[in-house]
């Protein structure tokens, strides 16, 4: 386990890459949100977010949200997703808001437990976004 420090708000491009390393080998990161810590990890490796379940000791049957960093990330994981929806988006977004949409094939079962839908969160956190815009992939976390 290491200790890289974000909260200071100088971290480095380095510090990105590790972390980014990390998700990208299929491992798991603990992560401020907007509203609490959480285990983190790519939504789009099964076997990643296996991890992020059995760390928490989470039910497989409850569904887990995705952490994604731009609009056009959202379009990339849903669809159908309504004009009215996309109000609330671009009023609420970035912030501590999670929408619930009908997801697409590229979101893995495990994510969303079986269920049509996907929970989607664009944080406010300037290192999420970074670290999800480094990664250029929506990241899941509980």
């Amino acid at each position: 386990m290491e200790y890289i420090d974000i909260k200071s708000k100088n971290y480095l491009k380095k510090d990105l890459k590790k972390i980014a390393e990390i998700i990208r080998d299929s491992g798991c990161i603990i992560i401020p949100t907007d509203t609490v810590y959480g285990i983190a990890a790519s939504a789009l490796d099964e076997n990643a977010v296996k991890k992020v379940f059995e760390l928490k000791n989470r039910a497989f049957s409850k569904p887990i949200n995705i952490l994604v960093s731009n609009f056009e990330m959202i379009k990339e994981v849903t669809k159908n997703i309504s004009l009215e929806e996309e109000k609330i988006m671009k009023k609420f977004f970035p912030g501590a808001l999670t929408i619930v949409f009908e997801k697409n094939d590229k979101i893995p079962e495990i994510v969303t437990s079986g269920f049509n839908t996907v929970g989607i969160r664009m944080p406010k956190n300037k290192f999420l976004l970074d670290l999800i815009n480094f990664l250029r992939s929506a990241t899941c976390y509980n």
